[in-house]
């Protein structure tokens, strides 16, 4: 079966989806096509993620989308964003003419197709199945006032609207609430994996060597793009005001690619960390190894995101990994710690609030333990149930075997208390 992909961006987790889903179709012996950007055919994270793939799929890239100005990465959001993105997606969908699609990072198009446009025309009149992956909106965390729950309902109503066979949410608040919609996405709504490959076989101290991390030293992490909405601004200023009361020894790692905006801060304000060795940063793209050794070589990982309501694959990663997670108490990742015993939760928005935690959990993370309802919640999250789950439908249609792939059970994730409204 000839199957699409539309991918244009390459910041952020897209690609990785795109890379689970396009290496599962070539097992299926499906025709791949990935439509993308042609920024990101020439971007380090498009070979980085789709090396292994690359010879099995075609590839479109479209010099069509609006791009942001001063910085990598596609635009996809406002009115220009969208409608370039659309019309790149209705001339790829009649250059490959597919029998299939997947919108891997659905978001920016999911509402404005609930109107009428020519994409969502084209795909109803050709009959083509359309699968859309979700990792936010209104409808994904609770609201507590009358204009924010008025909000919901618009968007729901018009999500319902669109040409989509099949939507996944990873976050089961959103696959709740659109099951209790009074509309067809009670039927076509279905929880997604978020997905995190498997946990390489390396110790502590090979993950320190290969990082060339100090092998003593107990070391609480940050990892991924460090960037404001990652809370690197809190972690430092809650290490500074904790560390009197932490071993001298005690160090705080960086891992990821810095914006300049983090540059600016390590280099300013947070220098005096960095010149006496407290805080160690690793500026660069991260290799999947690097990424693992960022985390199975320290102590304490951290998710202190001021605003991030949505699901995080840093503590779902931390977890895989064995290691106690600090996150933020709000949305997801304070309903998903608690629940599943990950680690420890506070308002890390108040750096004193948070100094004491992060001395706290430092303290206790000799003594953690994954518990069974962890290792529940990382079987649940693994790359291959993500990719079982996404492409059941097209098996079924394909008549494969693959269509009864025993995938995990949803129950345990959906049956989870609800976050608190952030």
């Amino acid at each position: 079966m000839k199957v699409l992909l539309f991918e244009p961006q390459y910041v952020g987790h897209n690609l990785a989806y795109v890379r689970l889903i396009a290496s599962r179709l070539v097992e299926m012996n499906c025709e791949v096509h990935l439509l993308t950007s042609v920024q990101a055919t020439r971007s380090e994270e498009f070979r980085k993620h789709l090396d292994s793939v690359l010879p099995s799929i075609n590839v479109l890239g479209l010099d069509r989308f609006s791009v942001r100005a001063g910085s990598q990465g596609i635009r996809v959001n406002g009115p220009r964003a969208i409608v370039s993105m659309m019309r790149s997606f209705l001339s790829g969908l009649k250059e490959v003419e597919p029998e299939h699609v997947f919108i891997p990072f659905g978001n920016p198009l999911a509402h404005w197709c609930g109107f009428p446009n020519p994409l969502s025309s084209w795909l109803q009149r050709n009959q083509i199945e359309t699968e859309l992956v979700l990792l936010f909106g209104k409808y994904a965390y609770p609201h507590t006032d009358w204009k924010s729950a008025i909000k919901e309902k618009i968007a729901l109503s018009i999500l319902a609207k669109g040409p989509w066979t099949r939507i996944h949410h990873i976050v089961p608040h959103a696959i709740d609430v659109m099951k209790r919609h009074p509309s067809r996405l009670t039927s076509i709504a279905h929880l997604l994996p978020d997905p995190v490959e498997p946990v390489p076989m390396m110790s502590k101290g090979e993950a320190r060597r290969i990082l060339g991390l100090p092998p003593q030293s107990r070391i609480v992490s940050l990892v991924g793009l460090l960037e404001r909405r990652k809370g690197v601004r809190e972690l430092l200023e809650a290490f500074e005001i904790a560390k009197p009361n932490l071993r001298a020894t005690d160090k705080v790692l960086l891992a990821g690619k810095a914006t300049d905006e983090t540059r600016e801060l390590l280099a300013n304000r947070f220098s005096h960390l960095i010149a006496d060795g407290s805080v160690l940063c690793i500026d660069r793209h991260l290799t999947s190894s690097e990424l693992w050794a960022a985390l199975i070589g320290c102590d304490l990982t951290t998710t202190p995101y001021p605003a991030h309501v949505y699901s995080a694959s840093l503590v779902i990663r931390g977890a895989a990994a064995g290691v106690p997670v600090l996150s933020n108490a709000i949305g997801w990742m304070d309903e998903t710690v608690r629940r599943f015993q990950l680690g420890t939760v506070c308002n890390t928005n108040d750096k004193y609030v948070f100094a004491d935690h992060l001395q706290i959990a430092l303290d206790g993370a000799a003594g953690y333990r994954t518990s069974i309802e962890a290792k529940q919640f990382v079987a649940f999250h693994s790359s291959e149930n993500f990719a079982a789950k996404l492409t059941q439908r097209l098996a079924e249609r394909m008549g494969s075997r693959a269509a009864a792939y025993s995938t995990c059970n949803n129950e345990f994730v959906l049956g989870s208390p609800r976050p608190a409204a952030a």
